[in-house]
This record gives C-alpha cells, sequence and structure tokens, in this order.
C-alpha cells in the first residue's frame, strides 16, 4: 500500500517537474532566445484591457520583488499565469473547494480544467497561487507587464536577484543552487523533482533602498523578518 502510494507521488512530482521544466526552459534561455521560444511554445493570450501604460525598470523590480528569487521554473510560470489573473482566481477557489485532492488525483483532475498549462501547475503550489489570488491587483499588473514587457521583466527579475546577492541574502541552500552564467543569475532547485517555494521579505532580503508595488501585500510588515510572501 505505502509502495503504491510513493509511486503515485512519485509520478505526481514527475508531472508537476515536467510542467515546471516546460516553462524553466524559456526562462533560462533569456535573453539569446526568450522571445522566440515563447512565440512558439506560448499559447496566444486573451486581449488585455485598456491601453498599457510601459512601466520604468524601477516599477518592474517593485513588481516582481516578491517573487525573483524563486526557482526559475517557477517565476516562469507565475508570469505565464499571471496573464490569466480570472483562471488564477478560478484555480484557487477551486483547490480551496477541494482540498483532499492530492497527487495523482490532483493532476487528473486539474488535467480535466480548461486552464492554461501555467496555471494547472501552480495548483501543486496552493500557497504560491493563494497569494496571486488575494492579491489579484498586483497579479494583473505583472501579467499586464509581462504580456507587454517581457524582456524588460526578465530583466527586472535579474536586478533584484543582484540585488539580493550583493545584500548577502542569496545563496545556494539545501533547497535551491544558485549558479552564474555570464551576467545571469540563476536559481534551481537542489533536487529535480522537489521544488520548494522560498519564504522571505521582500522588505529586507534586497538591502536598502527598496519599495515593493504599492497595491501589494498591504499586511506586510516593513520592519520585521516575520514578514514573508507567500
Amino acid at each position: 500500500m505505502d509502495k503504491d502510494k510513493n509511486a503515485r507521488g512519485a509520478q505526481w512530482s514527475r508531472r508537476v517537474v515536467g510542467w515546471l521544466l516546460s516553462f524553466a526552459l524559456v526562462f533560462t534561455a533569456w535573453p539569446q532566445t526568450t522571445m522566440l521560444a515563447q512565440d512558439t511554445q506560448a499559447p496566444p493570450k486573451a486581449p488585455r484591457g485598456p491601453e498599457y501604460a510601459t512601466k520604468t525598470p524601477e516599477e518592474l523590480q517593485q513588481l516582481v520583488a516578491p517573487i525573483a528569487l524563486y526557482p526559475d521554473s517557477l517565476v516562469a510560470q507565475i508570469l505565464s499565469a499571471a496573464t490569466f489573473p480570472e483562471q488564477v482566481v478560478e484555480a484557487d477557489r477551486w483547490a480551496q473547494a477541494h482540498p483532499d485532492l492530492k497527487n495523482e488525483a490532483l493532476a487528473q483532475a486539474v488535467d480535466r480544467m480548461n486552464w492554461d498549462p501555467s496555471v494547472k501547475a501552480l495548483t501543486a503550489f496552493p500557497s504560491a497561487l493563494g497569494n496571486m489570488d488575494k492579491n489579484i491587483s498586483w497579479t494583473s499588473a505583472l501579467g499586464d507587464a509581462y504580456y507587454n514587457q517581457q524582456r524588460d521583466v526578465m530583466g527586472a527579475v535579474q536586478a533584484m536577484r543582484q540585488k539580493a546577492e550583493q545584500a548577502g541574502n542569496l545563496k545556494t541552500t539545501p533547497q535551491h543552487v544558485v549558479t552564474t552564467q555570464g551576467s545571469t543569475i540563476i536559481i534551481q532547485p537542489a533536487a529535480p523533482d522537489v521544488v520548494y517555494v522560498p519564504a522571505y521579505n521582500p522588505w529586507i532580503v534586497y538591502g536598502p533602498p527598496i519599495t515593493i508595488w504599492e497595491k501589494h501585500c498591504p499586511s506586510c510588515c516593513r520592519d520585521s523578518m516575520s514578514c514573508r510572501w507567500p
């Protein structure tokens, strides 16, 4: 019985990692091939709302600060899922209504849903999905920025990682491996079949001065390491 349970758990883990890796390949290929890869792999996005106002590098850094230190594969999923905010809300509410679904049962149920693959993958990370739902205005802004300024958003992620590294707060841990290729900082899971969602205080981890997007995480305390997202 335990052997069957472990086998199903391993199968679910491989499926989730497969979802993540399909986007990680796009993420880690930037800047050389990201735009081409997204054009060929990503599904067409729904038309956006009002005319988009281009954001400055500083504004983009504020937007990505809460997720910039996540593993590359998870960052890529969140950015893609953020372009479908309605699906994010629906998926989170659905996940809350089905807390008993785990592993392969969850995978099979999610496969039947008419959601983008990135949204489906995030059901395996309820804390990240839940915070995207709770901070839906931030999620929508992040999705709009990624849809309209993909290269600039990826650059903002790298800028925030560099700040965290300079502040001494981005290092290899038992959960994550941090490496550098040229000027690109890469964060990968230490174990290939396990993806951890790190918890950190975005007000502190990057070193001063740092401002988080004003509508994000209003309950966060700015002077305590106990404040974390998610």
